[in-house]
């Protein structure tokens, strides 16, 4: 059995959002560990979502937790904010079975997506797995949700399956009378920063 998996066997005898501290759960492993091992083995068990760590030498055991995300716009691999799905895994590329209408927000380098049964079009996108609430806050933050984008479950063909997902509609939907609808994103793959601040101002007016 790997140290992971002897870590995790260990902490199954504590109880969810218990605070451990490194140097407890060491104690009580059956042999003598390196402790690089071990921190390095813990990072593992946080980016999975069984623990978050959560201070120097310290971390509390979560409750089990995945969901899937079809993302379609500036989150995806080699665009601008990408980096907030670094602790995401990345499962496959995808498409939409429902058919959504795609359009630029004015203004800004990101788009939308809205239910259109006239222009309505199958999406491509990217899945992840999301195995830390965590990461879910994050982008539910960047996104602005549920104020400007609302979650909603539906369902995506991968190139191996079909699997059920979230995804982010714009709450208040708009067509814009100078577009016409995209299929995929495919704009600005540039790195750039971004006034956070600036970004929720303009887009809440």
């Amino acid at each position: 059995m790997n140290l992971t998996n002897q870590i995790k066997k260990k902490l199954s005898k504590f109880s969810d959002d218990k605070i451990i501290t490194f140097k407890d759960l060491r104690s009580q492993m059956d042999k003598e560990i390196n402790v690089d091992s071990f921190r390095k083995a813990l990072h593992r068990l946080h980016k999975q979502g069984i623990i978050t760590i959560n201070g120097r030498g310290q971390f509390v055991k979560e409750e089990q937790f995945k969901t899937y995300l079809f993302v379609y716009g500036s989150l995806k691999k080699g665009f601008e904010n990408h980096d907030i799905l670094s602790d995401a895994n990345y499962i496959s590329q995808a498409k939409t079975l429902r058919k959504f209408a795609m359009y630029k927000e004015e203004n800004h380098d990101y788009p939308y997506i809205i239910d259109d049964a006239q222009y309505g079009q199958n999406i491509d996108g990217e899945v992840y797995e999301i195995t830390r609430q965590d990461i879910l806050k994050r982008v539910d933050e960047f996104e602005c949700a549920p104020i400007y984008f609302k979650h909603e479950n539906i369902f995506v063909q991968t190139r191996s399956r079909k699997i059920k997902v979230k995804t982010y509609v714009l709450s208040s939907p708009r067509v814009p009378l100078n577009q016409k609808p995209l299929k995929s994103w495919v704009q600005n793959k540039r790195k750039i920063d971004i006034d956070f601040n600036a970004y929720y101002q303009s887009i809440l007016g």
